[in-house]
């Protein structure tokens, strides 16, 4: 049998969901990391600026 049925989607399904939300995490992760590495370039801009 080469379609998928009921019993291997039981397990399959939540398999899928998981990968799925470790790849998200991954984004989101990425997304927060860029934003706070340049607020915190930023910041040493701003603090760089202000000893000159």
């Amino acid at each position: 049998m080469t379609g998928i049925d009921k019993y291997s989607l039981v397990s399959f399904a939540p398999s899928v969901l998981i990968v799925a939300a470790c790849v998200a995490l991954v984004f989101v992760g990425v997304g927060f990391l860029r934003k706070n590495i340049a607020k915190d370039a930023a910041a040493a801009q701003a603090r760089e600026a202000g000893k000159g």
